[in-house]
């Protein structure tokens, strides 16, 4: 008789029926190993002086604890200069430890120091740039081979690029939509357990966008005494903006730290009223 199915999370509980059935062994999926580089002339290391200048690493630290949170393990890169050499040599010691993933925010728009795209060209290909959503348009996704041998039947290792916005919300939004999926089908999660949670909400307050881009609205959940999502006669969830009409900026930390999901709004609207039904994605608070 079949005790676990491929895909299934090796849970407590799943290590005590496997035990309780004699097997002493079972093949599982390796975490995925993830380097994450942040840029930046001027983005300083937590606890560093600022000076005049600088801005604390929020991207660093908070990818960091995405892909812990997402089920790989995480390795930090550091903070690279706005220039092409400092990326370079960080992405080439990334792939000379045949890392699965490297993920790098910032310098990936169409300024004159966005230097990730020609970095990410160095040592492999880009595969997709840019993206029709909001926050989080600049996106970069591209492979590169290595040169340490995990299985593959040419003895080279592959490993995948993604560029990430500087604007932290904008950081977070890419990480959750392109790189978690990915993180979790190397991490031999089944298909129906890539995506975050989906559900149906109705928006309390009006939201308004560009058009042509699909968006995601960090919202908080109406809740009942016991601190469930209260769900109306037709079982959806209502949401209000995490912190106001004001706080959908791709800067505002705050607001996204309250959120308990990302309403998404479609390409094709430009505004929804308070009342509007849209979908969900929940995020990890509920």
């Amino acid at each position: 008789a079949t005790v676990l199915v491929s895909g299934m999370v090796l849970t407590p509980a799943a290590v005590a029926l496997a035990a309780g059935s004699g097997l002493s062994h079972v093949s599982v999926h390796r975490r995925p190993r993830v380097g994450v580089l942040a840029t930046g002339d001027e983005v300083r290391a937590v606890g560093q002086e600022l000076g005049p200048a600088g801005i604390p690493d929020a991207n660093g630290p908070g990818l960091l604890a995405l892909v812990e949170a997402a089920g790989a393990s995480a390795y930090d890169l550091g903070i690279a200069a706005d220039r092409l050499d400092d990326v370079q040599a960080r992405l080439e010691a990334g792939l000379a430890d045949s890392l699965d993933v490297i993920i790098v925010s910032g310098g990936v728009s169409v300024g004159p120091y966005d230097v990730v795209r020609t970095g990410f060209e160095t040592f492999g290909t880009i595969d997709l740039w840019r993206v029709a959503v909001q926050p989080g348009k600049p996106f970069a996704f591209g492979t590169a081979e290595g040169n340490v041998s995990r299985g593959g039947s040419d003895g080279r290792s592959r490993t995948l690029l993604f560029g990430l916005p500087g604007n932290p919300v904008s950081t977070f939004v890419t990480f959750e939509l392109f790189v978690r999926p990915a993180l979790r089908r190397l991490a031999g999660h089944r298909d129906d357990d890539l995506l975050r949670p989906l559900d149906r909400a109705v928006l309390d307050d009006p939201v308004s966008k560009s058009r042509g881009r699909r968006a995601f609205v960090r919202v908080v959940a109406d809740r009942d005494g016991g601190g469930h999502p209260r769900r109306d006669e037709r079982g959806r969830v209502h949401v209000r903006l995490a912190g106001g009409p004001g706080g959908q900026g791709s800067h505002v930390l705050s607001a996204l730290a309250l959120a308990d999901g990302l309403a998404v709004i479609p390409e094709a609207d430009d505004a929804l009223p308070a009342g509007a039904a849209v979908d969900l994605w929940w995020l990890e608070r509920t």
